[in-house]
C-alpha cells in the first residue's frame, strides 16, 4: 500500500515546486504542505477505510486553492495555472469519486462533489456526478428534481432534463412531487421558446397557445402545451382517486403563466366531465375554487392601483359560495359539508375589514347545517364555538358548550372555552370554581396545563379567597409543567403579602418533587431584590443538590453572585465542586465558561 502512497506523492512535487518558483509559497511552506498531503496519503491507505480521511483532505486541498487564488490577487502573479491550479482542483475532484464510490450511500457527499464542480463551472462533471448518483440513489425524488432542475436551467438541455424526469417517474410512479415538477417544467420549456421567438421577432404564435400551421408538429406540440397536458392525463391514471389534489396543483402551477388558459380549461372539463371523478368530493372542492383563480392577479393589480380588492373579491367568492352550495345540493356528505367549510374557514382567515362579517355568517350558517344533519366532531365543535366567541355570539357559543359537554367531556379545549366564558362573563366565584373542578376531574392531569394557568391568572388578577388553595393544590401536582406554574405563581404571590410568607412557602416547597429549575430561580430573583442575600444563597445551595450535575449556568451565576456579595474566597470552592458534580460531557464547556467569568472579574464585570 505504501507504495501507492509515495506515487501520489511523488506527482505532486512538479506542482510544487513551481509554486515555490513563481513565488507564491516559500521553501517552508511548500514543505509544510508536502508533509500535511503525505500523512493524508498514508492514511487512505488503510486497510479501514474513514471517510472523514477523504472529507478533511479534500477541505485541506480547497483551502490550499483559496489561498493560492488569495496570493496571486494580492502579488499579481499570473504564470502556472495550468500546472497548479488545474492539477489541484483534477486532486479534489479524484479525491471526491473515490469518496463517493466507497460511501456512495452518503447523498449529502455527493451533493458536495456536485457543488464542487458547479463552482468550478464544469457542467459536464455535474451531469456525469448526477448521473452516476442516481444509479444508487433512484428512489429519492428530490435528487432527480435537482438534476433535471440542473441540466434545465443550467445546462440548458430541455431534452436531458425531459429524460430525467421520465425516468425518475418510471422509478417512482406514486410520487406527486415528481408529477408536479415535470410539468411545470414543461411549461418552462414552452415558455423559453416562446420569448426566444419574441427576441428574434418571430410571432408565428398567439397568446392564448394556439401555434400557426407553419410551425413544426413538435414546436406544435410543445406550444399548445400538449406534453403538459399528457403529463396530465398520466398523472390522473396513476393517482385514480387523489387525482383532484393533483389536479388542482397543476392548475395552480399553470395559473403561473400566461399562455395556459386554454390548458387550464382542459384541466377543469376533464374534472368536470368525468363520471368516476365527478362523484368525489374533492373534485367539487377543486372546480368550485376556479372562481377565485384570478384572486392573485386582482390583489396585485387593485394594489398596484392603490384601489380597494375587497369588493371584486367578494363578488368571486360569491360564485365560489353559489358553486359550493350547488355541490351540496348534488353530493349531501359529510364529507362535503367539511370541505365547504374548511373553504369558508380559510377564506374568513384572510381577515377583510370589510368582508369578515359576512364570512363568518356563512360560516356559522355551514356549521349548522353540519350538526342537522350529520354528528359534528369535536375538533370542528371547538372551532365553531371559538369563532362564535371571536363575533360576540357568546349566548350561542354557551348554548353549544353546553349541550356538547357530556358528550364530550374529557376535551379539554371544550372545558377551557367554557371556563374562559365564565369567567368573561363575570360569573358567580362558586360557579367559576364549580367548572374548573369539574374539568379537572374529567380530563388527563397532563392536558390540564390550559385549564391551570386560566384559573390561576383568574384567582390572582380578582384576589380570590381561594387564590391560596389552588396555588397549592396546583404545586402538589405530579405534572411538572402545571406544579412549576403553580409554583412560580405562589411565590410572586407570597411575596406580596410579606417576607415571612415568601419563605413559609418556599420552605414548604423546596424539598417535594417535581423539583423545578424556574423555581429556584425565581425564589433566588425575589430574595436579591430584598437584599436577602443568606437566603439568596441558601437557595443556590438547594437548587445546586437537584440540578448541578446538569446546569452550567447556575453554577457560573452562584459565582457570579459570590463575587457581588464580596466572598470571592467561596468562588475556588464552588469551581472545585463543580468539577466533580457537573457531567462529564458538560466539564469542557464549563472550563470554558469560568475563564471567560475569570476574565470578566478581572475586569472589574460581574455578570449574572
Amino acid at each position: 500500500m505504501a507504495e501507492f502512497a509515495q506515487r501520489g506523492i511523488e506527482e505532486m512535487l512538479v506542482e510544487v515546486e513551481k509554486m515555490r518558483k513563481i513565488g507564491l509559497f516559500s521553501t517552508e511552506e511548500t514543505r509544510a504542505i508536502m508533509k500535511k498531503r503525505k500523512r493524508f496519503e498514508y492514511k487512505m491507505q488503510r486497510r479501514t477505510k474513514e471517510k472523514e480521511v477523504y472529507l478533511q483532505y479534500i477541505q485541506y486541498e480547497i483551502g490550499v486553492l483559496q489561498l493560492i487564488k488569495h496570493r496571486r490577487e494580492k502579488r499579481g502573479i499570473e504564470l502556472g495555472k495550468d500546472e497548479i491550479e488545474k492539477e489541484i482542483t483534477l486532486r479534489i475532484y479524484k479525491l471526491f469519486r473515490i469518496a463517493c464510490f466507497r460511501f456512495n450511500s452518503d447523498v449529502k457527499l455527493w451533493l458536495t462533489y456536485a457543488d464542487f464542480a458547479k463552482k468550478n463551472f464544469d457542467k459536464e462533471r455535474v451531469s456525469k456526478i448526477y448521473t452516476t448518483m442516481l444509479q444508487t440513489h433512484n428512489k429519492k425524488p428530490n435528487l432527480w428534481i435537482l438534476a433535471a432542475k440542473f441540466e434545465f436551467e443550467t445546462n440548458e438541455s430541455i431534452d436531458t432534463a425531459r429524460n430525467l424526469f421520465q425516468r425518475a417517474i418510471r422509478f417512482i410512479p406514486n410520487n406527486k412531487k415528481l408529477w408536479i415538477e415535470y410539468f411545470k417544467m414543461e411549461l418552462l420549456c414552452v415558455e423559453v421558446i416562446m420569448k426566444r421567438k419574441e427576441l428574434l421577432g418571430i410571432k408565428e404564435f398567439e397568446s392564448n397557445d394556439e401555434p400557426h400551421e407553419s410551425i413544426s408538429k413538435v414546436e406544435d406540440a410543445i406550444l399548445s402545451c400538449k406534453i403538459a397536458e399528457i403529463i396530465f392525463e398520466n398523472s390522473i391514471k396513476e393517482f385514480k382517486n387523489e387525482a383532484p389534489e393533483l389536479i388542482n396543483s397543476f392548475i395552480l402551477v399553470a395559473n403561473d403563466f400566461n399562455f395556459t388558459k386554454n390548458l387550464i380549461d382542459r384541466m377543469y372539463k376533464r374534472l368536470s366531465e368525468d363520471e368516476e371523478l365527478g362523484k368525489l368530493a374533492t373534485s367539487r372542492d377543486v372546480l368550485a375554487r376556479r372562481h377565485l383563480l384570478e384572486e392573485t392577479e386582482i390583489l396585485k393589480k387593485c394594489e398596484k392601483n392603490g384601489q380597494i380588492a375587497d369588493f371584486t373579491i367578494a363578488e368571486l367568492e360569491e360564485k365560489a359560495n353559489s358553486a359550493f352550495l350547488e355541490s351540496i345540493a348534488f353530493l349531501d356528505t359529510q364529507e362535503m359539508h367539511l370541505i365547504y367549510i374548511n373553504f369558508l374557514i380559510e377564506r374568513l382567515n384572510l381577515n377583510s375589514q370589510y368582508l369578515n362579517d359576512e364570512r363568518f355568517e356563512r360560516l356559522n350558517d355551514a356549521f349548522y347545517k353540519l350538526e342537522s344533519k350529520f354528528k359534528i366532531s369535536v375538533d370542528y365543535l371547538v372551532k365553531w364555538i371559538r369563532y362564535l366567541i371571536t363575533f360576540k355570539k357568546i349566548d350561542e357559543a354557551f348554548e353549544k358548550i353546553e349541550k356538547y359537554l357530556d358528550e364530550f367531556k374529557s376535551n379539554k379545549d371544550l372545558w377551557t372555552l367554557y371556563l374562559e366564558l365564565n369567567i368573561n362573563k363575570n360569573a358567580q366565584e362558586d360557579k367559576i370554581l364549580q367548572v374548573f373542578y369539574k374539568s379537572i376531574d374529567n380530563i388527563k392531569q397532563n392536558e390540564a396545563l390550559e385549564l391551570w394557568e386560566t384559573i390561576f391568572e383568574w384567582s390572582l388578577d380578582s384576589q380570590s379567597q381561594n387564590a391560596e388553595k389552588l396555588l397549592q393544590l396546583g404545586s402538589s401536582l405530579m405534572v411538572k409543567e402545571i406544579s412549576t406554574i403553580a409554583r412560580t405563581k405562589y411565590l410572586e404571590w407570597a411575596e406580596k403579602i410579606n417576607d415571612f410568607k415568601l419563605k413559609e412557602v418556599y420552605s414548604n416547597l423546596r424539598q417535594i418533587p417535581p423539583y423545578s429549575y424556574e423555581f429556584f430561580l425565581k425564589y433566588i430573583e425575589l430574595e436579591k431584590s430584598r437584599l436577602h442575600e443568606k437566603d439568596v444563597e441558601f437557595a443556590y445551595e438547594d437548587a445546586l443538590k437537584h440540578f448541578g450535575n446538569e446546569t452550567i449556568d447556575l453554577w457560573i451565576q452562584y459565582m457570579c453572585f459570590k463575587q457581588k456579595i464580596k466572598k470571592t474566597q467561596d468562588i475556588a470552592g464552588l469551581y472545585w465542586r463543580a468539577m466533580k458534580q457537573l457531567d462529564s460531557d458538560l466539564i469542557e464547556e464549563f472550563s470554558h465558561k469560568f475563564c471567560l467569568f475569570k476574565l470578566n472579574s478581572t475586569d472589574g464585570h460581574t455578570f449574572e
